[in-house]
């Protein structure tokens, strides 16, 4: 007997951790390690049909008559196709059929192999989630993908009553007889309506509210976002691109990077989309659990972090309902924020962190901000803005292209906002059309951060420490702006800014951002690897300089004895 569990025992924990008991069985070879378990286990109660067809709308009779998820299981070759006509059933009637089909890892399309068929793309309209599991065979990876690929598909199945496909490869081997089935597996519950009474689960405890990238939120759902964290007195984790402009405000970055000395959240409330501050990923790894808001009702979990509960609400009814109903608070974001006015102060070097730095400083009230990604995004995520100003980063796609067309997009909307934004010289020289474009008008403000090639993958360890100066040839790319934007800028009309020293970069970023002009300006700023690396270090480090515009708070112990005195270690 041995305990190397592998996906197909994943599998059966994980629909009896989301109490689905009904299997409808088809014969064969691919799925007959699933079927030799299930039959044997009385918690699912089995039918075997022959025909695949005939099979699949059997299990829409099933879901139709319980409302329940129902399993329908068949082996390769073409037995799977006989699914189709009752998978569009499912689809068009909202019945949650899941359909578990097998095939044998070792064939493909070139091998000339029997009973193979690709089941890469399927119609659209025969399931709402279509998963591909890893082979697990206790790998920590593939594992925790594999768990979150089956509470996707699970998940949807039972909570939207929607059908789903799950494509795994089979296992064949008789002879690894496990003990029972795993229990390293996690499942979420759904929630849509009074569930106020969780909201006795977050006292005592330290919480927090994260936000990725966001749309703009209404007046009411800032103000119900803002009642909830003050309530609780927890602070609301972000990065610029949440768009959250509301009490309790936290720039994660500013914590994440001294989750060695400082007290994670025992729970954070995690919503909406991508973010591309990597850096949160150092919080949600240490967090004891996770809830997710998912008002659009699609699964989701960060980074393949445990959920505990999905609330399958409207954003705004969740804050109003979860509400502290009394004054007692863990003082949870008054520490943090604490730490966060701990930071000390230092002299940048010229760089990317330097412009983040003094267009926090300088750019003026109620502009849009558009940074791309990663290293501009990354470094201004350090810096406080004004709460006036909106800022966006390519996050969705999270590719090179776009940021110069999307900025210029977001300046044609109203031509009185002065939009700025932050690029990379690869990134610019990628999307340089855009400046060319007739609609360009003079309220577009574009700094160039010309480093001379694509910085981020020398800030990447992985990439940095094994081939050092070699990732210049083809990985950076390096030496492609040897002349600089300045012809290309005045061709296109542009006022054409320079700086290649820290002084004189100092000398123009006021202007660059104050200045009246009658044509849209790009300042083009010549930073070195060597200061970006040194820069970058010290922003980690702590070490940055608050926005003139925000008050410096000095610690005064005896407040800080009395903060800390709350927070549950």
């Amino acid at each position: 007997m041995t305990d190397t569990y592998n996906t197909v025992h994943y599998i059966i924990s994980m629909l009896k951790a989301y109490g689905i008991k009904n299997i409808v069985a088809s014969p064969g070879t691919q799925n007959a390690y699933f079927n030799s378990i299930v039959q044997e286990d009385s918690f699912f109660k089995c039918f075997s049909v022959v025909d695949e067809r005939s099979a699949a709308y059997v299990a829409t009779g099933i879901a139709y008559e319980t409302q329940e998820p129902v399993v329908i299981t068949c082996t390769g070759a073409t037995a799977s196709r006989n699914y189709m006509s009752a998978l569009t059933e499912a689809y068009y009637k909202n019945l949650p059929v899941i359909a578990l089909t097998f095939f044998d890892e070792g064939t493909n399309k070139f091998a000339l192999s029997p009973q193979f068929v690709d089941r890469s793309v399927s119609q659209n309209d025969i399931k709402t989630v279509d998963v591909e599991l890893p082979y697990v065979d206790g790998g920590l990876k593939l594992k925790s993908k594999c768990l979150t690929y089956l509470n996707s598909a699970l998940f949807t199945a039972k909570y939207k009553k929607e059908p789903v496909h799950i494509n795994c490869a089979a296992n064949m081997d008789f002879k690894n007889t496990v003990s029972g089935l795993p229990e390293d597996i996690w499942s979420s519950t759904g929630l849509s309506l009074d569930f106020g009474d969780k909201a006795t689960l977050l006292k005592g405890k330290n919480v927090a509210i994260f936000i990725g990238s966001h749309n703009k939120f209404t007046e009411d759902e800032k103000c119900a976002i803002s009642e909830f964290a003050k309530s609780w007195d927890i602070p609301v984790l972000c990065d610029h691109t949440s768009n959250y402009h509301g009490a309790n405000k936290i720039l994660i970055s500013q914590i994440a990077y001294k989750t060695k000395d400082i007290t994670t959240p025992d729970l954070i409330i995690d919503m909406g989309g991508v973010t591309g501050e990597y850096s949160c990923s150092l919080v949600f790894s240490k967090v004891k659990k996770v809830w997710r808001l998912a008002e659009n009702g699609k699964f989701a979990c960060r980074s393949n972090i445990p959920v505990e509960y999905v609330f399958l609400c409207k954003e705004q009814y969740f804050f109003e309902l979860m509400k502290n109903p009394s004054s007692e608070n863990s003082g949870y974001y008054t520490y943090l924020k604490s730490v966060c006015n701990s930071n000390i102060e230092t002299d940048l070097p010229l760089s990317n962190g330097l412009i983040c730095q003094k267009l926090a400083k300088y750019i003026p009230q109620n502009s849009s901000l558009h940074v791309a990604i990663l290293n501009s995004l990354r470094n201004m995520n350090f810096f406080d803005l004004d709460e006036s100003i909106n800022v966006t980063c390519n996050v969705g796609g999270f590719g090179i292209d776009g940021a110069v067309s999307t900025l210029l997009g977001q300046s044609l909307v109203d031509s009185e906002r002065l939009c700025f934004g932050v690029v990379g010289d690869l990134a610019f020289l990628y999307d340089m059309n855009a400046i060319g474009n007739r609609h360009v008008s003079n309220n577009l403000r574009i700094i160039l951060v010309n480093n001379s090639r694509g910085e981020e993958f020398r800030l990447n360890p992985a990439l940095e420490k094994p081939l050092g100066e070699k990732n210049d040839v083809l990985i950076a790319a390096a030496g492609h702006f040897k002349n600089g934007v300045k012809g290309w800028a005045q061709s296109c009309d542009f006022k054409y800014m320079k700086a290649n020293s820290k002084r004189s970069f100092e000398k123009r970023i006021k202007d660059f951002c104050i200045t009246k002009s009658n044509k849209p300006i790009i300042l083009e700023v010549y930073t070195s690897d060597l200061n970006e690396k040194m820069a970058l270090s010290a922003l980690k480090a702590g070490k940055l300089v608050l926005p003139a515009k925000k008050q410096k708070v000095k610690l005064i112990s005896k407040l800080g004895k009395l903060v800390c005195g709350k927070i549950k270690k």
